[in-house]
């Protein structure tokens, strides 16, 4: 479990250059030294004895839906004789380390709940970043390890349940403490990043929690108190990069030529789509291709840009069948976290509604980013090892014939004791 925790705790550096810098290249793929840690956390996966009480394995639909999702478009883009997609294969095989490793390691509670404790403090600890260049560097917007602003504010957010799940339900005060710092540390860094994509995904996770809780109304009142402390004290520029949030007419600052430039990227992703709706344009040629379907980019920027909406990136590039694959692999993400019952481990339910939570806030932000789908594999792989644990602590109906057999032994019992002789 050492080098897969480890893989966790580095998840949230995978951009610098220490943990993401290529080695060498094979020619198929990219080698850095954080895949030879997925490595050889599979390597100790495959290796390792069965812990005690691990879940019984069920059947999932996961594998079933990534394989044609990673296969298709590397085939299609090879067949159209497009640029091998070095990167996009070697994210791909990332993700088939971290898979196994989750499949084969995260079989028990409490490894589920390792797994939540490291990336709550991998990505608090990485959100140290950006507090050194907001308040020592004096950075206007700060853009953290992950390089972007928008970036590292998906990242963040992918935590911020599961560090005040940690505050809720740990048995120990300490780890409860350490729950709490993390989950302020990491909401301040989203602030303090300045992404209004990360802000709204933020505040849209926070009434899903609200609405969800017991306490509607109180809850409801810290988060509008929240809010209103944000609007007051917030960074001087973040007020002003909502207002310039311009969706037609000529771009006046750099925030409202931010947002022209996303809505036209998304007119070019959608005209792609149409244009080669079953195996898209290939894998990276969004940028190349986006000012031809889209003429309006190049006179609102001189620059290549990506789609800034993961979806519409997928769609485009990898064709519509693909998306919905992808799409798929989120329902089914999603399903499997709800497998707990509040009954059975209210604080195992209470992690799968976490981790809901923070699928649906990294899936809201990414509808004007375009991200590594990183932060989307972590839950998407651990969603059937929480099923196969969940539904292992609920006790399991009996069967007929245990039924008949319990039901024998107590007629038998009855008898005795009407055939017992009272000793004298």
């Amino acid at each position: 479990m050492s080098f897969y925790y480890l893989l966790l705790l580095i998840t949230p550096f995978h951009a610098d250059p220490r943990v993401g810098h290529v080695l060498f290249e094979t020619g198929i793929a990219i080698v850095t030294p954080a895949k030879i840690i997925g490595l050889l956390a599979v390597v100790g996966a495959i290796a390792a004895p069965a812990a005690e009480n691990m879940a019984p394995r069920l059947r999932s639909s996961i594998p079933w839906l990534f394989a044609p999702f990673a296969l298709i478009p590397v085939i299609a883009t090879s067949g159209a004789g497009l640029p091998n997609p070095t990167a996009t294969i070697s994210q791909l095989l990332s993700a088939v380390l971290l898979f196994i490793a989750t499949r084969r390691l995260v079989r028990t509670p409490e490894r589920m709940f390792n797994v939540v404790r490291i990336l709550v403090l991998g990505f608090a600890f990485s959100s140290l970043w950006v507090y050194k260049q907001h308040f020592i560097e004096r950075a206007q917007q700060s853009w953290g390890v992950e390089g972007d602003s928008n970036y590292e504010a998906l990242m963040l957010l992918v935590s911020i349940p599961m560090a005040f799940w940690m505050m809720r339900h740990e048995t120990s005060r300490r780890l409860r403490a350490i729950g709490f710092a993390c989950g302020l540390m990491l909401c301040g860094a989203v602030v303090l990043t300045q992404s209004r994509a990360g802000i709204i995904a933020a505040g849209a996770m926070g009434l899903l929690a609200v609405f969800h809780s017991r306490h509607k109304l109180r809850n409801l009142s810290l988060l509008a108190g929240a809010a209103l402390i944000l609007v007051s004290f917030g960074p001087a520029g973040l007020s002003m990069r909502f207002k310039s949030i311009k969706f037609a007419g000529q771009a006046t600052n750099g925030a409202e030529e931010s947002t022209r430039i996303h809505v036209e990227l998304v007119k070019a992703g959608l005209y792609m789509m149409e244009d080669h709706p079953l195996v898209g344009v290939g894998l990276g040629q969004f940028s190349v291709e986006a000012p031809i379907y889209n003429p309006e980019i190049t006179r609102l920027s001189n620059r290549t840009w990506l789609a800034h909406d993961t979806f519409v990136q997928l769609g485009s590039e990898c064709g519509i069948p693909v998306l919905l694959l992808f799409v798929a692999m989120l329902g089914v993400a999603l399903r499997n976290f709800r497998a707990a019952r509040p009954a059975a481990n209210a604080a195992l339910a209470e992690l799968g509604w976490a981790l809901r939570l923070g699928l649906v806030g990294i899936s809201l932000a990414a509808v004007s980013i375009t991200v590594d789908l990183l932060p989307f594999w972590i839950f998407i792989f651990l969603s059937p090892n929480f099923r196969e644990i969940s539904l292992a602590e609920v006790p399991r109906p009996a069967t007929e014939t245990e039924r008949r057999e319990t039901l024998f032994s107590a007629r038998r019992m009855e008898m005795a004791s009407a055939l017992a002789v009272p000793a004298r």
